[in-house]
């Protein structure tokens, strides 16, 4: 009897694949959960909860993430939410600078880009996150003069300073 040749290549080259399996890790995912006080570009000041989640991408250096955020200025409320980048400046210590950058998105959003500082212990999740993010956007300044019949354009920035715990 004669034996297709895909099925025994395909059941060789699956014993091969299970025998050289090697050890595997898991992604070092970090969650994180605050507060923050976001301007906008009238610099008006509104409070802020949310939380987010990094992970790093093979590599402790290398970070991608997403947070998102209600706005609150009583009666009224509003969301943003962020995905990003991240640079870990200093992966092992108890000090871990960051550098960020990305795309925010809903109310006040566009590119982001920030910095701030993870205190936590090595080998551990537990601790606290502070960040300064800067969500740059373009807007047409009605309010000011016309110029050829087209409205001046603008560039505002809208600073979030962030206080979260990790987990």
């Amino acid at each position: 009897m004669r034996l297709p040749k895909t099925p025994v290549a395909a059941v060789t080259l699956s014993v091969c694949c299970l025998t050289a399996a090697s050890t595997a890790s898991a992604q070092d995912a970090r969650g994180f959960v605050g507060a923050a006080v976001s301007s906008n570009i009238s610099h008006d000041h509104y409070a802020g909860v949310g939380g987010g989640v990094t992970i790093d991408l093979g590599t402790p250096w290398i970070s991608a993430g997403g947070q998102g955020e209600a706005l609150v200025s009583w009666p009224y409320f509003a969301g943003r939410g962020a995905l990003f980048a991240q640079g870990n400046l200093a992966h092992t210590a108890r000090f871990r600078p960051f550098v960020l950058g990305g795309y925010g998105f809903g109310e006040d959003a566009g590119p982001l880009v920030g910095g701030g500082v993870e205190l936590r212990e090595p080998q551990t999740r537990y601790g606290f996150r502070i960040s300064v993010e800067d969500y740059v956007v373009r807007y047409d300044a009605a309010y000011e003069s016309y110029v050829a019949g087209h409205p001046v354009t603008r560039t505002g920035h809208q600073v979030a300073i962030r206080a979260s715990l990790l987990f």
